[in-house]
Protein backbone atom coordinates (compact mmCIF):
# COMPACT_ATOMS: atom_id res chain seq x y z
CA UNK A 1 0.00 0.00 0.00
CA UNK A 2 1.37 3.53 -1.08
CA UNK A 3 0.68 6.80 -0.06
CA UNK A 4 -0.13 8.97 -3.60
CA UNK A 5 -0.03 12.76 -2.95
CA UNK A 6 -1.37 14.96 -5.39
CA UNK A 7 -2.49 18.74 -5.03
CA UNK A 8 -5.87 17.89 -4.89
CA UNK A 9 -6.11 14.89 -2.74
CA UNK A 10 -4.13 12.63 -0.64
CA UNK A 11 -5.27 8.91 -1.17
CA UNK A 12 -3.35 5.29 -0.65
CA UNK A 13 -3.36 2.86 -3.52
CA UNK A 14 -2.75 -0.63 -3.43
CA UNK A 15 -1.17 -0.38 -6.91
CA UNK A 16 3.01 -0.76 -7.06
CA UNK A 17 4.92 2.12 -8.01
CA UNK A 18 2.42 4.61 -6.94
CA UNK A 19 4.31 7.40 -4.98
CA UNK A 20 4.79 11.20 -4.79
CA UNK A 21 4.83 13.66 -7.73
CA UNK A 22 7.49 15.67 -8.24
CA UNK A 23 5.49 18.87 -8.01
CA UNK A 24 3.83 17.74 -4.92
CA UNK A 25 7.47 16.48 -3.44
CA UNK A 26 9.28 20.32 -3.77
CA UNK A 27 6.20 21.35 -2.19
CA UNK A 28 6.57 18.92 0.87
CA UNK A 29 9.95 19.73 1.33
CA UNK A 30 9.58 23.27 1.07
CA UNK A 31 11.47 23.73 -1.82
CA UNK A 32 10.99 24.97 -4.84
CA UNK A 33 10.31 22.67 -7.97
CA UNK A 34 13.56 23.98 -10.00
CA UNK A 35 15.46 23.30 -6.41
CA UNK A 36 14.06 19.44 -6.86
CA UNK A 37 15.34 19.44 -10.65
CA UNK A 38 18.72 20.58 -9.37
CA UNK A 39 19.21 18.45 -7.02
CA UNK A 40 18.13 15.21 -8.96
CA UNK A 41 20.41 16.15 -11.93
CA UNK A 42 23.20 16.29 -9.06
CA UNK A 43 22.36 12.96 -8.01
CA UNK A 44 21.60 13.88 -4.19
CA UNK A 45 17.66 12.96 -4.30
CA UNK A 46 16.59 11.46 -7.39
CA UNK A 47 13.31 9.70 -7.06
CA UNK A 48 13.45 6.17 -6.27
CA UNK A 49 10.12 4.72 -7.31
CA UNK A 50 9.63 6.48 -10.83
CA UNK A 51 12.70 8.32 -12.71
CA UNK A 52 10.15 8.92 -15.34
CA UNK A 53 13.18 9.50 -17.57
CA UNK A 54 12.46 9.12 -21.41
CA UNK A 55 9.10 9.79 -21.25
CA UNK A 56 6.71 12.05 -20.60
CA UNK A 57 5.71 10.29 -17.24
CA UNK A 58 5.94 11.81 -13.80
CA UNK A 59 9.13 11.59 -11.30
CA UNK A 60 7.61 9.93 -8.63
CA UNK A 61 9.29 10.14 -5.02
CA UNK A 62 8.72 8.07 -1.89
CA UNK A 63 8.60 9.19 1.51
CA UNK A 64 12.09 8.51 2.47
CA UNK A 65 13.08 10.82 -0.74
CA UNK A 66 11.17 13.60 0.37
CA UNK A 67 12.73 13.67 3.70
CA UNK A 68 16.16 13.50 2.10
CA UNK A 69 14.93 16.94 0.54
CA UNK A 70 13.90 18.43 3.39
CA UNK A 71 16.98 17.16 5.17
CA UNK A 72 19.46 19.26 2.17
CA UNK A 73 16.63 22.40 2.56
CA UNK A 74 17.39 21.82 6.38
CA UNK A 75 21.21 21.65 5.67
CA UNK A 76 21.41 24.59 3.32
CA UNK A 77 19.21 26.60 5.55
CA UNK A 78 22.34 26.33 8.43
CA UNK A 79 24.44 27.69 5.97
CA UNK A 80 25.88 24.02 5.12
CA UNK A 81 27.25 23.59 1.60
CA UNK A 82 24.82 21.09 -0.35
CA UNK A 83 27.53 20.51 -2.70
CA UNK A 84 29.44 18.33 -0.01
CA UNK A 85 25.61 17.60 1.96
CA UNK A 86 24.56 16.33 -1.34
CA UNK A 87 26.57 13.01 -1.95
CA UNK A 88 25.75 12.48 2.20
CA UNK A 89 22.64 12.60 2.20
CA UNK A 90 22.35 10.84 -1.39
CA UNK A 91 23.83 7.88 0.15
CA UNK A 92 21.94 8.37 3.98
CA UNK A 93 19.36 5.70 4.66
CA UNK A 94 16.92 7.24 6.12
CA UNK A 95 15.57 4.83 9.75
CA UNK A 96 12.28 4.13 10.25
CA UNK A 97 10.63 5.30 14.48
CA UNK A 98 12.04 8.26 15.88
CA UNK A 99 15.55 9.60 14.58
CA UNK A 100 17.60 12.35 14.06
CA UNK A 101 19.94 13.13 11.46
CA UNK A 102 23.35 15.12 13.02
CA UNK A 103 25.91 16.87 10.94
CA UNK A 104 28.94 18.02 11.83
CA UNK A 105 31.12 19.15 13.33
CA UNK A 106 30.35 22.16 11.05
CA UNK A 107 33.43 23.86 10.29
CA UNK A 108 35.48 21.10 10.93
CA UNK A 109 39.03 21.83 8.76
CA UNK A 110 39.67 18.02 8.10
CA UNK A 111 36.82 16.87 5.71
CA UNK A 112 37.25 13.48 7.30
CA UNK A 113 35.49 14.55 10.11
CA UNK A 114 33.03 15.80 8.96
CA UNK A 115 29.73 13.46 8.39
CA UNK A 116 26.28 13.19 8.78
CA UNK A 117 24.86 10.19 11.03
CA UNK A 118 21.80 9.18 12.06
CA UNK A 119 21.07 8.21 15.37
CA UNK A 120 18.15 7.63 17.70
CA UNK A 121 16.48 10.36 19.12
CA UNK A 122 17.65 9.70 22.50
CA UNK A 123 20.84 9.25 21.87
CA UNK A 124 21.32 12.85 19.66
CA UNK A 125 22.00 15.00 22.98
CA UNK A 126 25.59 12.70 22.91
CA UNK A 127 25.93 12.74 19.41
CA UNK A 128 26.42 16.68 19.70
CA UNK A 129 28.15 17.19 22.97
CA UNK A 130 31.49 16.43 21.34
CA UNK A 131 33.97 19.63 20.64
CA UNK A 132 31.84 21.57 17.26
CA UNK A 133 28.62 22.86 16.21
CA UNK A 134 26.13 20.57 15.01
CA UNK A 135 22.92 20.59 12.87
CA UNK A 136 20.01 18.26 13.98
CA UNK A 137 17.47 17.33 11.75
CA UNK A 138 14.16 16.06 12.96
CA UNK A 139 12.16 14.36 10.55
CA UNK A 140 8.93 13.44 12.64
CA UNK A 141 6.97 16.60 11.30
CA UNK A 142 7.30 15.89 7.80
CA UNK A 143 6.53 12.02 8.26
CA UNK A 144 3.03 13.36 9.89
CA UNK A 145 2.81 15.09 6.94
CA UNK A 146 3.23 12.26 4.71
CA UNK A 147 1.36 10.18 7.03
CA UNK A 148 -1.81 12.61 6.22
CA UNK A 149 -2.16 14.04 9.81
CA UNK A 150 -1.67 17.69 8.67
CA UNK A 151 -2.39 17.81 5.30
CA UNK A 152 -5.49 15.72 5.30
CA UNK A 153 -7.72 18.57 6.43
CA UNK A 154 -6.67 20.90 3.53
CA UNK A 155 -6.59 17.95 1.34
CA UNK A 156 -10.49 17.41 1.91
CA UNK A 157 -11.18 21.01 1.74
CA UNK A 158 -11.97 21.61 -2.26
CA UNK A 159 -9.43 24.17 -3.93
CA UNK A 160 -10.87 27.95 -3.46
CA UNK A 161 -12.05 29.66 -6.50
CA UNK A 162 -8.86 31.87 -6.01
CA UNK A 163 -6.77 28.78 -6.11
CA UNK A 164 -8.45 27.45 -9.00
CA UNK A 165 -8.03 30.59 -10.76
CA UNK A 166 -3.93 31.22 -9.79
CA UNK A 167 -3.83 27.25 -10.95
CA UNK A 168 -5.47 28.11 -14.59
CA UNK A 169 -3.65 31.15 -14.65
CA UNK A 170 -0.14 29.25 -13.99
CA UNK A 171 -1.09 26.39 -16.64
CA UNK A 172 -1.72 29.14 -19.43
CA UNK A 173 1.52 31.13 -18.92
Amino acid sequence: MALVITQDRIEVMDEPGAGIVAGDAHALAAISYRQLDHWARQGWVTPSIDAGAGRSGRRLYSADDVVRLDLLRHLALARVNPAVAGPLVARCEVAAGDIRMVWGPVGAKDPEQLGLRVVAAGEALAAVEANGAWVVYNPAPLRARLAGSAPAAAAAAPPSPAQTQARAQRRSA
